[in-house]
């Protein structure tokens, strides 16, 4: 996208005029591009009809060369944290990225309490985290949507997603401290495709692209892919369907928000964890997300929950705002794509906050958020010589989609893992499969994230969720925490299921509804499948450290 007048984008400012104009005013022009060509892969991966990936993307062939390189990263996002931390193992590491290796698009929250894995792995000091964290603040609230407000159940919860990163800041440290270790990082190189040796010693041979099309190879003993949520190779994995959950997800950097403690002011004490503000739109429920950062600015997001589940297909209604409400301007039906949503968001943000006088948009937010829905490390079988991390792995939760936490949090274990099966040459896929940041305690949060789309009514989230709520705030802050920190335990998900169903004996009826046959049948074999592993990590713990290692 130029900022130079073209018929194509006179075109793209007349079907989405808000968000254009808000990306000119924030110099961001050029971001519109990368918004299109993820709606364009989104589309094909929805409809079922993903574009067929190249023939050379991934093959098997015979490598002469010997490695120059211990690992090769596809990607500078969140892969530049993990090769930071093996670059100091002592490997050969080598990163490239089709852009500028650690540039962020989404900025990133966490919790103290998990931020400390990153000092754990070796990869920072508290005092380098310093100039990264831009805020901290005391509590974070989840709030839904009722048109009384004196109904809505609200949960209020210190230490979630309670601590701001400056997630350039945070990248710009990984990348210098790859350097420093040794580590190669290119810019600007688009990945080609990659060979792995069929059998035999493994060697992966990777293929990339200068700007000017300039080929370039290089030979590693293992290629780590975190080309994110579109990757070719996760669409090679998994046969064009890389993810079965999804959060459309855009939003801003702004400033100026009119401040107070009011539920539409701002208050840079409290995070907005997972708000929603009207009923359904375009057949979705939109949930918006705030995150104080420095001084006055606000990360906002808007996003909604869809799934590409196997006869799960979302079945609902093209329901929209109630006519003649004054809060909210007119929307056109149409499918929710990323420029959709901005258009939406624009629209819609002073619905969530009001601006000030001074209000201003500094930069844009967004992505596919991907999860899998699945009580096994790995949904399909592992490329030989390819390792998934970050959303090309898509092991976060279901519901929360905190890819960011669940990274950082399984950082230690995976970079640890890694370097052993590095140090002893078990680089098979059957060896790779455990070395990933999947926790069984949040494959059952499916089932919860399916409740998030609209079944019948526009209402049907809302009024479910305050009824959820209410039961968590029961419960009491210790168990919500948990939940919303992916950290839930056996007990915890029983005391939940249990208590909606004595709450809402008509939530039998609904999840018959929801999630069908098929869907009730894969919920039960994940549910036996996850006492398992609880079964087995207390045996775990009862043996003691020395039977564990």
């Amino acid at each position: 996208m130029h900022t130079n007048p073209s018929a194509d984008s006179a075109a793209l400012a007349e079907r989405y005029p808000l968000t254009v104009a808000a990306f000119e005013h924030m110099a961001a022009l050029e971001h519109l591009d990368r918004v299109l060509k993820l709606d364009a892969a989104w589309a094909a991966i929805r409809s079922g009809r993903p574009a067929a990936p190249r023939d050379d993307v991934y093959s098997y062939s015979a490598v002469a060369d010997p490695a120059e390189y211990d690992l090769i990263y596809a990607g500078g996002g969140l892969g530049l944290l993990h090769a930071a931390i093996m670059a100091r193992h002592g490997f050969r590491v080598l990163l490239f990225d089709r852009g500028e290796a650690g540039c962020a698009h989404r900025e990133w929250n966490i919790s103290r309490d998990e931020l400390r894995a990153l000092v754990a792995a070796g990869f920072c000091s508290w005092d380098e985290l310093r100039d990264v964290i831009m805020a901290e603040y005391d509590t974070g609230v989840v709030r839904f949507f009722t048109p009384e407000r004196a109904a809505a159940r609200e949960l209020w919860m210190p230490e979630v997603l309670n601590v701001a990163l400056d997630a350039g800041a945070l990248l710009r440290l990984a990348r210098g401290k790859l350097v420093a270790a040794g580590g190669v990082v290119l810019d600007r190189r688009a990945f080609r495709g990659a060979q792995a040796t069929p059998d035999g010693p493994l060697l992966v041979r990777v293929e990339l692209a200068r700007d000017d099309g300039t080929l370039e190879r290089y030979v590693g003993r293992l290629l780590l892919d975190g080309m994110g949520s579109a990757s070719p190779l996760a669409q090679r994995r998994f046969g064009g369907r890389p993810f079965a959950g999804v959060c459309p997800t855009v939003g801003t950097v702004a400033a100026g928000f009119t401040p107070g403690t009011a539920d539409d002011e701002h208050n840079p004490r409290v995070g907005d964890i997972l708000i929603s503000v009207a009923n359904a739109q375009r057949g979705q429920q939109y949930m918006w997300e705030g995150f104080p950062g420095r001084g006055d600015d606000l990360t906002v997001y808007l996003f909604y929950y869809d799934t590409l589940l196997k006869n799960q297909e979302p079945k609902t209604k093209n329901h929209s705002i109630a006519a003649g409400d004054p809060r909210f301007p007119a929307l056109d039906a149409g499918p929710p794509s990323l420029m959709q949503l901005f258009e939406d968001y624009f629209a819609l943000l002073p619905s969530y906050k009001r601006p000030g006088p001074e209000f201003r948009h500094i930069k844009p937010v967004y992505g596919y958020i991907p999860a899998r829905h699945s009580v096994r490390p790995q949904e399909a079988p592992l490329l030989r010589g390819v390792l998934p991390i970050g959303d090309s792995a898509a092991q976060q939760s279901p519901l929360t989609f905190c890819g960011f936490g669940s990274h950082v949090r399984n950082l230690g274990r995976t970079t640890s893992l890694l370097a052993e099966a590095l140090r002893t040459g078990l680089l098979g896929p059957e060896h790779l499969a455990p070395i990933s940041a999947y926790q069984v305690n949040v494959s059952l949060n499916w089932v919860f994230s399916r409740f998030m789309q609209p079944w019948d009514a526009a209402d049907d989230v809302n009024v479910l969720q305050n009824i959820f709520l209410g039961l968590l705030g029961d419960l009491g802050v210790d168990l919500a925490q948990r939940f919303f920190r992916d950290r839930m335990i056996w007990s915890d998900y029983h005391k939940m299921i249990l208590g909606m169903f004595w709450r809402h004996p008509r939530i039998a009826l609904i999840a018959w509804r929801v999630l069908g046959p098929a869907g009730v049948r894969q919920w039960i074999a994940d549910y036996l499948a996850y006492s398992l592993a609880a079964l087995l990590a207390a045996l775990g713990r009862g043996l003691g450290a020395a039977w564990r290692e």
